[in-house]
């Protein structure tokens, strides 16, 4: 494709209606909230094996044919806003890939117009900000039924042909079906909300990932050894370790990038291999500092809902560093980790950052559901804490024996040969 950037050029074939069919390839859910829609011919090209979430704004140039002709199918949930602030431009492809910029779904956007679009890919934590917007616009948004439609139908036909009289016929849609505007804008309550949106895709993508380290485990278990007996660590943070020993000896930089895909029995014997070798080599880290100090400490923290809540900051910012994505963020703070913990919990509650987690760990929902509201929905989302930080606490401390699945898992998964989506 273009380097993430589209802008309808003809001199590089740029066009926005290719990368939005390009991006929807290999995905079985699109979220598309734009402000304009006519383009109904692009959204039916897309519902051939799609389930389809569409928020459009009702007011010109949006077309009532086109959103009647898209109410005809199955797999498609429309949702409106009358309030003339709705002005987004997002196209978000399963928990693949999203594009935001100027384009709305009209014909000249996505084919003529001078239009600036570009990709933002799921390892950029700006992804996870769009999708839980887009789940705040969601919950906003009323659903778009048939009388709804023949109102807006029936004032589009009066005012179309006005160009000066736009302005009075987006007054008149609002007195006629009311006025639906996005609460997000300049609002301090964070909302709850009914449905996680983002739930299907994002469960298969960690299912995958989970799939491969139960291969991985399979292959470590009948080896028969253990560097720890499991009542000193649980095997799911032993192989966690020696994931990191890969990653370190044999899957440096972007190695892991070059392993073939491979799969069945040569993916077992490279496994075995590199299991035996660990086993091995004496690794201090996972024997004397992960064993004997980061798991007690976590485990302690992190014993029940009433311990989290019970912690006082200094404790609670300990137990979460040990989680290697977590802690490996003082990188990216000048002033290194005593800079991150004040902005940790400058740009956090106190009291919810505990509740997330008691959620995330000790929730009523299941596991993977808590996963996905803890990453995407703004009543549990915290700033400064993502998808890898999420899954890796729940690995270090769940209940289930979920392994420990962040940015480093997954490229040693690649190593191995899987073909699962990076953190």
């Amino acid at each position: 494709m273009h380097d993430g950037l589209y802008s309808n050029r003809n001199s590089r074939s740029d066009f926005v209606r290719n990368a939005i069919t390009h991006y929807a390839t290999g995905v079985e859910n699109v979220y598309a909230a734009v402000a304009f829609f006519t383009e109904a011919n692009l959204v039916q090209e897309l519902l051939r094996s799609k389930r389809i979430r569409l928020i459009v704004r009702l007011g010109f140039p949006t077309s009532p044919t086109a959103l009647a002709e898209l109410m005809e199918l199955r797999n498609i949930e429309i949702r409106y806003f009358t309030d003339r602030s709705f002005h987004a431009k997002i196209y978000i492809f399963g928990d693949n890939v999203a594009l935001v910029g100027s384009a709305n779904l009209t014909r000249a956007a996505v084919w003529t117009n001078q239009e600036v679009v570009v990709t933002v890919p799921a390892g950029d934590p700006r992804f996870l900000e769009l999708a839980s917007l887009f789940a705040e616009y969601w919950e906003d948004a009323k659903v778009l039924t048939k009388e709804e439609l023949d109102k807006y139908s029936a004032n589009y036909v009066k005012f179309a042909q006005l160009q000066k009289g736009i302005e009075e016929f987006d007054k008149n849609i609002i007195e006629k079906i009311g006025n639906v505007v996005a609460k997000n804008v300049n609002r301090g309550k964070i909302k709850e909300s009914k449905e996680n949106i983002f739930l299907e895709s994002y469960r298969k993508s960690y299912q995958e990932s989970i799939s491969a380290f139960n291969v991985v485990r399979s292959v470590y278990e009948s080896i028969g050894k253990r560097k720890v007996p499991e009542d000193k660590i649980p095997l799911r943070l032993e192989i966690d370790s020696f994931i990191s020993f890969v990653r370190q000896e044999h899957a440096p930089v972007d190695a892991w990038e070059k392993a073939p895909l491979i799969s069945g029995e040569p993916q077992r014997e490279k496994i075995r291999a590199l299991v035996e070798e660990w086993l091995l080599t004496p690794w201090t880290h996972f024997e004397e500092t992960i064993v004997s100090e980061n798991y007690p400490c976590i485990k302690k923290a992190f014993t029940s809902s009433e311990s989290i809540m019970a912690q006082n900051d200094d404790d609670l910012f300990d137990a979460l560093t040990v989680a290697h994505s977590f802690g490996d963020r003082f990188r990216f703070y000048k002033g290194s980790t005593p800079t991150q913990k004040i902005e940790f919990f400058k740009n956090n509650d106190g009291k919810r950052i505990r509740e997330t987690l008691a959620y995330l760990l000790f929730g009523p929902d299941e596991s993977v559901k808590r996963l996905a509201n803890v990453i995407f929905n703004p009543k549990y989302k915290l700033n400064e804490f993502g998808q890898a930080n999420a899954q890796e606490i729940l690995g270090w401390v769940g209940s289930n024996d979920l392994p420990v699945i962040n940015g480093r898992t997954t490229k040693v998964l690649r190593y191995f040969g899987f073909n699962v989506r990076q953190l």
